[in-house]
């Protein structure tokens, strides 16, 4: 049974630039450490307050190699059972079930309606407990998906994967559509617009329980919020600033309730 949404993970350029980043914007901690012999790749496992990301850095780089998100990942308690349920179904299959290049669990990768690579794990290990604490980041928000086929993502992410539904948002200024859907801390943001944005993987957001005083503080560490924000937030909860880490992965910044209390 799928049981968790655990990550984001993020192809970069620099490890040590990633995650010095990382560790000064917004404390975050590292919970797991490795490498993949096939393809030399060094694995770090960040959290942040009490969400995951996972960061990936091949030491022989390909010029065209993707930097950035690259896939989104669930936690199985039975690898073999659920993926095969999942082709079953019709979903596509990227790499069937194996031992992780790391030696640690087992994974696979299917491809959700959208064209987001869905990384499904089988761990023996336990990587995050509780939640980092921070000064500013209160809360891990969301990870966010563009969701051209909305009515299939529902129907993946739901009906295939368990999560539940949150809540929706229309925001008829910008034509956009947002549903929040979750499984208990962790949130997926599913996009919808009329006209297709090509981007799948949107951005990363973290709740803060002072938005002027972050912008402040990463402004000292060179970090500076994108053009146009801070800004009230679209949906009229709240306000945002948005940021970009050192491969342009885009991170929202949220002064607001918890999503549980809109």
């Amino acid at each position: 049974m799928i049981t968790e949404l655990n990550h984001f993970g993020i192809v970069v350029s620099d490890l040590e630039a990633s995650m010095t980043f990382y560790q000064k914007a917004f404390n975050a901690t590292t919970v797991f450490e490795g490498f993949i012999p096939s393809t030399g790749t060094d694995v770090r496992y960040l959290q942040i307050a009490g969400g995951m990301i996972e960061l990936l850095h091949r030491r022989e780089q390909d010029p065209d190699e993707v930097k950035g998100i690259t896939h989104i990942a669930f936690l199985t308690d039975d690898l073999d059972a659920d993926h095969a349920r999942l082709v079953d179904a019709g979903v596509h299959e990227f790499t069937a079930p194996k031992t992780a290049g790391s030696g640690v669990g087992r994974l696979s990768f299917v491809r959700d309606p959208n064209n987001a690579r869905v990384e499904l794990i089988e761990r023996d290990v336990t990587m995050r407990e509780g939640i980092v604490e921070d000064e500013f980041v209160v809360g891990f928000d969301h990870y966010s998906l563009r969701a051209p086929d909305l009515d299939g993502a529902r129907n993946f992410y739901q009906n295939l994967f368990g999560m539940k539904n949150l809540t929706t948002m229309h925001i008829a200024a910008t034509e956009l559509t947002i549903d929040y859907l979750h499984w208990d801390y962790d949130v997926l943001e599913l996009l919808h617009r009329p006209v297709p944005e090509t981007e799948i993987y949107a951005h990363l957001a973290l709740r803060v329980n002072d938005l002027d005083g972050i912008v402040a503080k990463l402004a000292g560490h060179g970090i500076e919020p994108l053009p146009g924000t801070p800004k009230p937030a679209g949906n009229g909860h709240g306000s945002l600033a948005k940021i970009t880490d050192p491969d342009g992965v885009k991170i929202e910044l949220l002064e607001r309730a918890d999503l549980r209390d809109l």
